[in-house]
């Protein structure tokens, strides 16, 4: 039980951090939704630090990779944003968003995956 409650608020602990990094200045500047695409940026390197890192530990894992890391990362905001683009007609940003979504979250997770195979 203590588990479950340590991931519940390790995930509204992402969450939370998702909102304030999607919501800087920055991001609200750009036509395409970067926001979401750095913090899933962010949340795919980490995964892959987490993959090498954490897995002899699954309690920890448990915690950061579904808690805080699901609750951090975002596929339905990335479909939204996708989703909007096309209705407001933004088709090369759709493109554009979309595939360097994709390509760079595996880069990220491969990233990870390299520097935390370090530190076993």
């Amino acid at each position: 039980m203590l588990n479950l409650i340590t991931m519940m608020v390790a995930a509204g602990l992402g969450a939370a951090l998702r909102v304030y990094i999607s919501n800087l200045d920055i991001f609200k500047k750009i036509d395409v939704p970067y926001g979401t695409m750095v913090v899933n940026l962010i949340g795919s390197f980490l995964m892959g630090v987490s993959a090498m890192v954490l897995l002899a530990n699954s309690q920890y894992y448990f915690v950061i990779t579904t808690g805080f890391l699901g609750g951090f990362t975002t596929y339905s905001q990335f479909a939204l944003d996708q989703f909007n683009l096309l209705k407001e007609k933004k088709t090369k940003e759709f493109f554009k968003y979309s595939l360097s979504s994709m390509f760079f979250s595996l880069a990220s997770t491969a990233l990870g995956l390299i520097i935390g195979s370090v530190f076993l």
